[in-house]
């Protein structure tokens, strides 16, 4: 490019035209100020470099010159091989938290992009615009939790391909999060158990129309109906004894802020499983608390309203005895009572006919008369008290599939 060519933009060519319109006096200087939406000092500060420099006093000064905030060919190349070994397939922003946390290298997520994508490390995808209308945020912590569950290939070894039950709240998207085998009754109520504990106890749960949350059967028993019971699942009975209110969503998309944290940890949280070399529930769920530690750091907001509606939990004992399956159960003749595939024996003799079986999220249970504990003895055929004691778990078909448990 020869020298003496001086390559300026539309904008800057307006401008040397004002300029040399008011240096012969063709137009005043507040009349070309106000065409160009400048101060009148900031015109003046134009013709004083115009009358110095000439026709290239008008262009930026640092144009042609390389940016002090470029970052630096090393810098890239130690990027470039570190992703290459350590995080491949990890998206932008995330490697650059991770760059930033472990490495101490700062650079911004649209540059890491840009690097990727010059080092074909990275296609860059295209957003399809849908028409939606958006639902406002609840304005205070506790008034809304979403919940659902996820099945994926989680970390690695047999466990690996498990459940995700996952909470989040509506107004701070806070998350709240642990493992399980499958997607039913206990997961369900052993995590609401956990998320009390930590948080509260909230107003509401929107979940899905999964048969652990919404009896969709709307079979009712002719004792029940005459008591005027409504057609509940065991998880909705005992969020109705917490007095926490459950909707149903009529679509993934509306509880959407669950689905999309669903789509966040299938990326986030499964790389840094397999980079950590996890391979069991029980560290899984290990790494998860300080996995979500720093994930609510970075992503929760500040609610609109700064009240915690949140209920202050109650007491173990109390949640132990809400959350659990609390199943009605005849007493024979002989004072024994069948439940899941055993024989329990009652120690001492009754005139009642039912009795009450709670099975908690621990594996555990207990016998209730009148809603007063009565001792029991196990009195089982051997091999079934080495199944049970093997897998402290009560007995539900699992689909192999989709891990969700059937009714």
């Amino acid at each position: 490019m020869r020298k003496d060519i001086i390559n300026m933009s539309t904008k800057e060519l307006k401008r040397l035209h004002l300029i040399k319109k008011s240096e012969d006096k063709l137009i005043t200087q507040i009349k070309a100020a106000n065409m160009l939406n400048l101060s009148d000092r900031q015109f003046r500060r134009l013709i004083a470099k115009f009358r110095e420099y000439g026709d290239i006093g008008i262009i930026h000064q640092n144009r042609g010159k390389i940016s002090p905030r470029k970052i630096k060919p090393e810098i890239i190349t130690n990027v470039v091989n570190l992703y290459q070994s350590e995080f491949l397939g990890y998206k932008p922003t995330f490697f650059a938290e991770r760059l930033a946390d472990e490495y101490n290298i700062s650079i911004n997520k649209e540059s890491i992009r840009q690097i990727l994508i010059n080092h074909n490390l990275w296609t860059p995808k295209k957003k399809k615009s849908k028409y939606r209308t958006k639902r406002e945020r609840k304005h205070y912590a506790g008034e809304l939790v979403q919940l659902d569950g996820s099945v994926h290939q989680w970390f690695l070894g047999p466990e690996g391909y498990c459940v995700l039950m996952l909470y989040i709240d509506d107004a701070t998207s806070r998350v709240f999060a642990r493992f399980y085998a499958y997607e039913g009754t206990i997961p369900a109520m052993d995590s609401f158990r956990r998320y009390i504990t930590k948080y509260g106890i909230p107003v509401a749960l929107y979940a899905d129309r999964h048969g652990t949350y919404k009896n969709n059967l709307k079979k009712l028993s002719i004792e029940d109906q005459l008591q005027g019971v409504s057609a509940s699942t065991q998880f909705s009975r005992a969020l109705r004894e917490l007095s926490v209110s459950i909707i149903p969503a009529y679509s993934p998309q509306a509880k959407g802020r669950v689905e999309r944290s669903f789509k966040t940890m299938q990326d986030r949280l499964v790389k840094e499983l397999h980079r950590h070399k996890i391979n069991s529930l029980k560290n899984a769920n290990i790494f998860l608390e300080k996995f979500l530690e720093d994930h609510n750091n970075r992503f929760a907001i500040k609610p609109a309203q700064a009240a915690n509606l949140h209920r202050p939990a109650l007491p173990v004992y109390s949640l132990k005895k809400i959350l659990c399956i609390k199943t009605k159960r005849s007493i024979s003749k002989d004072f024994t009572i069948r439940h899941n595939n055993r024989i329990l024996q009652l120690k001492y003799p009754t005139i009642h006919k039912k009795a009450i079986v709670e099975d908690h999220t621990n594996g555990d249970f207990i016998i209730k008369v009148k809603n007063k504990s009565v001792p029991f003895k196990d009195i089982s055929h051997k091999h079934i008290l080495q199944n049970k004691q093997a897998n402290k778990v009560p007995y539900f078909n699992i689909d192999p599939i989709s891990l969700k448990e059937i009714a």
